[in-house]
């Protein structure tokens, strides 16, 4: 009875060793197969067969740990090169999806490269499935998937611009200015952010001179000289910034600073002159400066303003 018995237990274990051995057998072939596959660009069919002999792995236990271990770093490469491939068709979810499994897998596999491949990618798309959003004029969508991205990387350019623009279009402009200043910020000395940064600060110089020429609109004087000076943080040579300080300190009776500003408008490139030397005329006439005032009304030679600087020259000034 006992003979029979080890006889029964010993057909048990083989069986189990054979099954284990076509098992181990079952992985090593999937993981073969994802390799040509691999090779022929077939990322998507790849991962599925390495995901099956993983899960082979794991029914077998700390005997196919090693086989296990070099299936899951091929197919967390993989897993990125899938990602990468999917964004680039702009198919925009499913690359984060994949890249997300490659840091994943990469950070318990110990894949440092490839981790930080995927963690560096992961707002870039979020960032581009934002402007998506924007381009469709869903800005409040796209809002929203700027910050998914500001999660993963907190000084994400690309994200801080794309918020800046849809704050823009929806008339925030305190957010926007917000954004565009971290973009700044963030992308200084970063070569691959050198336009973003450049675009970034430009729409928020124009929004300040949009916002002052605005406030101008209602005789806000005062405060678009205060969002002017701002629009010079970002560009010190803006012409039309300094045309409107001539104006809006002409109108608040600050000839000294209206001057100031009309003079440095005129050394700058594209400069309207004719407008800038009639307000400086005016400024000139309202400090006393009859000569300065003469000799700047008389090179209003074109534009709209030529009829009202002869008569100050003819009837007012009586200038020689």
């Amino acid at each position: 009875m006992m003979k029979g018995r080890i006889i029964l237990l010993a057909l048990f274990v083989g069986l189990v060793t054979f099954t284990k051995a076509q098992d181990m057998n079952a992985a090593g072939a999937k993981f073969n197969e994802g390799i040509e596959l691999d090779k022929a660009k077939d990322y998507a069919g790849a991962i599925k067969v390495w995901e099956e002999s993983v899960a082979i792995c794991n029914t077998l236990g700390a005997e196919a740990a090693e086989l296990k271990l070099t299936v899951q770093k091929k197919l967390a490469y993989t897993y990125f090169k899938e990602g990468i491939t999917l964004y680039k068709k702009e198919s925009f979810d499913p690359a984060i999806g994949a890249l997300k499994s490659a840091e994943k897998l990469a950070g318990e596999v110990a894949d440092t490269k490839t981790q930080q491949q995927a963690a560096t990618y992961i707002p870039k798309i979020y960032a581009s499935k934002g402007l998506d959003y924007s381009t469709k004029k869903d800005y409040e969508g796209a809002l929203k998937v700027f910050e998914e991205a500001l999660v993963f990387n907190p000084k994400c350019v690309d994200a801080f611009y794309g918020k800046g623009m849809a704050y823009k279009e929806l008339n925030q402009f305190e957010n926007a200015i917000e954004a565009f200043d971290n973009v700044i910020l963030f992308g200084a000395g970063n070569a691959s952010a050198t336009k973003k940064v450049a675009s970034a600060t430009e729409a928020a110089q124009l929004m300040f001179e949009s916002k002052a020429a605005t406030e101008m609109q209602i005789e806000h004087n005062a405060e678009a000289v205060v969002l002017l000076t701002n629009a010079l943080k970002y560009n010190d040579q803006s012409v039309n910034a300094f045309y409107l300080l001539t104006l809006a300190n002409n109108k608040l009776k600050k000839w000294d600073a209206s001057i100031a500003a009309g003079q440095k408008a005129l050394t700058l490139e594209g400069v309207d002159s004719m407008a800038i030397q009639f307000e400086l005329g005016k400024a000139f006439q309202a400090k006393g400066e009859n000569a300065n005032a003469c000799a700047t009304f008389k090179l209003v030679t074109a534009g709209p303003n030529v009829a009202a600087a002869k008569y100050q020259i003819t009837e007012v000034l009586k200038c020689n």
